[in-house]
Formats: C-alpha cells, structure tokens, sequence
C-alpha cells in the first residue's frame, strides 16, 4: 500500500525536506485505496468546472451537442450490486480523494476568511455522471503540482503580510519554541481539519525555526501546509474496528469533513471542529444534531443547487449554442432561467410550512419570474428585475421544474427543439436506465426537409424500424411530450404552420407498463408518483455525496432509501440520509 506521503510533489519535497517526514505513514492511495495506480478516469483536464453533464445526446437540429461541454464520459450510474447483507449494513471501501474545484475554492476563502482571497485556475474536474466528485478522477499531476506551490507561496506571502490576526488566533509573534508550536497548531488544524500529530508539529517547527522572523517562519509553514495532502485532499481511512478487524471506523474528524462538505461544500467551521475535538460525533444523535444546523448555513442552498445542476443537467444552459439567426439567448435571459429554477428548488426544499419532495418540484403549480423571463415565456404576473412567485393557471405553460426554460434550452439543438435530448435526460437521469452509444460513424445530424415539416416529422424517423430504431425508441418517443416548447423554452401551438402534437410514450421503463401521455403535465404527474423516480435520485445523489462506487453498493443505496422513506422522501430527509447510511461513518477492509 502507498503512502499519503508519496501524493506530496516532488518539488516541494525538494525545498522542504521536512515536509516528507511529516508527511510519512501509510494513509492510503488516490482514490479508493484498491486502485492503487490512481489513474483517473478519463483523465485529468478533460474539462472545466463550470461545465455541465458530458452525456449529452447529438439529436435533431446538425451538430447540436453543447460546445464547451466535457468529452464524453458515463452518463448512467453502473447496475446496483446485490447488498448481501439483510440489514443493508455494509458500507464501501475507504478512499482519499482531492478537493474538487468548488470545495478547493470555498475551503480557501473560509480557512482565510477572506472572500477576495487569489483563487488559482490550477484544477480542471473530469465531470463523471455530470458531478465533478469522482475519487479515482480527481488527482494532481506534475504541472498541477508546480502551479499549487506557485500559488501557495504567494497566498501565504499576502495572507502572513495582510491577514496574520485573521487566520490565526495566537497572539504572540516571537520565534521561540513556544510561539512556533502555537502557530503551527492553530492554523494547521484548520487547514488539515484536524489537530497535528506531535511528528508533525515538530516538521513544521524545523521549518519554521529556520528563518530569522516570525513573518518568514509563518509564511513558510503556511506556504507548505497549502501544498500538503492533508490540506488539498479529503481522507477517509478510519481505523479497526476493535470488534471486527474487517471494518474501519471513521475518525471524528473524518466524520466532521465528510459532514460539512457534503451540507456546504467547505471545510467544516468552528462549532463542528469543536465537537469533532471532544468526540461529539460518536452517535447519530450528535451527527443528526450537526447535520441540521448545518442545514441553516447559507452554505447549504448553495451546495443543494449544485447537486441538482448536475444531476438534472441544468449547468448545459450554460454552454448550449444557438442559431444566431433563429434565436436570441442572452446571457442575462439564461441567468435569468437559471434563477427561476433555483428559486423553486430553494422554495420548496427549504419552506419551513412544507419540506417539500423532488416529485413537488417536478409538478409544482407555481414558479418564480421576473419581468424578463415572463416577457420571454410570454406570460404576464411579474415585471421589474426580482422575482417573484407567479401561479401557473393552465394555457402556455406547464406545470414542474421540467418546463422551466433551464432545462428546455439546455436540452435543445441550435436550431430546433431536441425531444432526442430531452428524452434521454428523462430516461438516463429519472429513471436510471442505461442507453447504448452510438455506434462509430453514425451522423446524428437531421436532414431538414424541403417542405414544411415539424420537428417531430424529422424525429420520427429515427424511431422506424431499422438502424438507428433500437436506441432512440428510447428517448425519442419520451421527447416529443416537450413539442410544445422551442428550443429556448418558448410556448408554441404550431411549427411550420403545423399544429404541435405533443403525444409521447414511456416505452420499457423499469418496471410497470408502457406509459402513454399528452405533454409536460401528464409525464410531470407520473414521473412524481414513479418510485423508479426515487430510487434514481438516491443513487445520483449517493454517488455525488460518496465519488465512488464498489462492491454491495447496492447496501448503501437500500440503507439510505430506508431513511429517506422514513421522512417522506423530503429532498432534506434524503440528504440527511446519506449521513445516517453505514458508509458515512464506517469502511470495509481495502480490497
């Protein structure tokens, strides 16, 4: 087994011989600690943070598929393993991963408590299953490595010079022993999200005992805690189980990091440190208790709407291209899309009067609207800039998260509404039913007719028995429910002159009949009512809190939904899950 020791870059290695000894010992590979080779998948740089889903569909429209969007990587959760246990008790293997770029930016403005903190563009996420949280993806490579020191050495250099009575609570700035180890173990166990062993304090003392001034001595040592893997990345080793050798138990610690960055997507805060320090996180109760205040954090809305851009693809409004000179999407209209959507998750996630579940997002009867986005859905009810909420009475617009222009517009071709991609986000991201790729060569651009025709004419011709049939009977049929809207979400009767048919059809889903419906409304309603649906989400948001799947997953899945039902499938209560679920506090032996 390698050590977190040989994750340090050679360079810093190189200038702080210290650092390699303080960094010894057998704390895991990359990753989940049986891939010990630690390749990524996909590799590394395969895409920006601010990029959406990689699974997207090139369906009607000639070379709709979003630019600037990831290479191509999985897009459906592997098969559930079977969980041989009756009790779903067992958890996963143990793993260290790095920060992605989101927790690496907040864990830097909040251990600096400095929003306006330099902010490097070092890391490029691969997106797998549209998250940027896969454990065997997220690695540092040699140029990553040279730029982080860069960077580390300058922040240190501002935040010693400009900050010093902000990132640390010592007082004194004297060089002897005394003053050095405070320092040192202040703002160590901050950056580490724990406190120092005594070997390492001792490290970092001999490098801090080498310059001739508190300043210089500081700006070292926090110049190389930036660069360590105790700082850069997340740990979750454990140690025996004393009653059985094959299980770990994660350290308080541990359980802290894992709490905070899955509710806010940063370091944890003081009161959680604290309760970590005096072992406050050794019951559910008093990880239940932490979750919640957590919960109240700013933080928490933020990181939820994360969760949910990945999982249902909203971050493609982002990067979707259109035709100039068929429609006009603005960079503000989008914001304003996305700002739509965000307020409905947030209203009904977080309204104390109704803790609201995703089947209340997909068929919600209101939505919130600027006087921008309602010009643009032409629909009156709101005017100015803020948002307000609007109720939704029938007519040109649907009901649901599912018409909002976020996910019509991102799942759209440059030139015409794409039910292609509309239904395989419905199939591949709600029901969790894996579909070939396209074989090699194929061109998924349509052939647009010389007479009139509508989109769903062009369409359909996929779904003919023959070549390209078997894979777009699968989403095609489950698209044209969308018809009425444009591709950038604009209410439409007719195209082309054309009445719309909006008639659509579930075929094959995971279980129950072929469902047959007329429209957004209609699918909204089953979608709501489907526990496929459910269990779905579970597993997209498994995935996203965990980066990582393994053996008897399957057990993990099982024991969250089990939580999750308890509290009616609130999207809180299946957050909360997650922390209650086996895996969040304990690991298997290493494969």
């Amino acid at each position: 087994m390698s050590t977190l020791g040989s994750l340090v870059p050679a360079s810093v290695c190189r200038r702080y011989a210290a650092v390699a000894l303080l960094l010894a010992g057998p704390l895991g590979c990359l990753g989940n600690l049986g891939d010990l080779d630690g390749t990524p998948a996909g590799g590394e740089g395969s895409s920006s943070s601010s990029g959406g889903d990689s699974g997207s569909s090139s369906g009607p429209g000639g070379g709709d598929t979003p630019i600037g969007e990831p290479p191509e990587m999985p897009h459906v959760i592997p098969e559930v393993s079977t969980c041989m246990q009756a009790d779903n008790s067992t958890p996963g293997p143990r793993m260290v991963r790095r920060l992605s770029v989101q927790q690496f930016e907040a864990t830097v403005r909040d251990l600096f408590r400095d929003p306006s903190v330099d902010l490097p563009s070092i890391f490029n996420d691969p997106h797998v299953l549209g998250f940027a949280s896969d454990a065997n993806a997220l690695v540092i490579r040699d140029l990553t490595a040279s730029q982080i020191m860069d960077w580390a050495e300058s922040t240190a250099d501002w935040a010693v010079t400009n900050k010093l009575s902000g990132i640390t609570s010592v007082t004194c700035r004297t060089t002897d022993e005394a003053c050095r180890r405070q320092f040192i173990t202040d703002f160590g166990r901050r950056a580490f999200r724990e406190p120092l062993a005594e070997d390492r304090v001792a490290a970092y003392d001999a490098l801090f005992a080498a310059e001739s001034s508190f300043e210089d001595g500081a700006k070292v040592v926090v110049g190389a805690m930036l660069q360590s893997p105790y700082f850069l990345y997340r740990r979750e080793i454990g140690s025996p189980d004393p009653s059985n050798p094959a299980l770990f138990n994660l350290g308080q610690h541990e359980i802290a990091s894992g709490l905070s960055y899955l509710l806010t997507g940063s370091m944890p805060d003081d009161a959680l440190l604290q309760a970590a320090d005096q072992g406050q996180l050794s019951s559910p109760e008093q990880i239940d208790a932490q979750a919640q205040r957590l919960l109240q954090d700013p933080r928490a809305q933020e990181e939820l709407m994360r969760f949910m851009r990945g999982w249902l693809q909203l971050n493609r409004l982002v990067t979707t291209v259109k035709d100039p000179a068929l429609y006009d999407l603005p960079d503000a209209l989008r914001q304003d899309m996305m700002n739509e959507s965000r307020a409905l998750i947030m209203d009904v996630a977080f309204n104390p009067s109704m803790p609201g579940t995703f089947s209340d997002l997909l068929v919600a009867n209101y939505t919130f609207l600027n006087g921008n986005l309602a010009q643009h859905y032409g629909i009156g009810g709101a005017g100015g800039t803020d948002f307000t909420r609007v109720d939704l009475s029938g007519g040109q617009r649907d009901k649901g998260i599912l018409a909002h222009g976020s996910f019509l517009a991102g799942h759209a071709g440059s030139k015409l509404s794409s039910p292609t991609q509309r239904g395989k986000m419905i199939r591949t991201r709600l029901l969790c039913q894996p579909l070939e790729p396209p074989p090699p060569g194929v061109d998924p651009n349509i052939k647009i007719p010389e007479t009139p025709a509508t989109t769903r004419e062009m369409v359909e011709l996929h779904t003919q028995p023959g070549f390209c049939h078997s894979c777009h009977i699968d989403m095609d049929p489950i698209g044209l429910g969308f018809e009425h809207y444009d591709a950038i979400g604009r209410w439409r009767d007719q195209e082309n002159g054309i009445a719309i048919d909006s008639s659509g059809e579930i075929v094959e889903p995971p279980s129950g009949e072929n469902f047959v419906f007329d429209g957004v409304g209609p699918l909204a309603d089953y979608l709501a009512a489907s526990e496929d649906v459910k269990d779905c989400m579970i597993r997209h948001w498994s995935y996203y809190a965990f980066g990582d799947t393994w053996n008897e997953d399957g057990c993990t899945y099982a024991a969250v939904r089990q939580e999750a039902e308890a509290d009616n499938f609130a999207l809180k209560g299946v957050w909360l899950a997650l922390t209650r679920a086996p895996h969040f506090t304990r690991r298997v032996q290493d494969p």
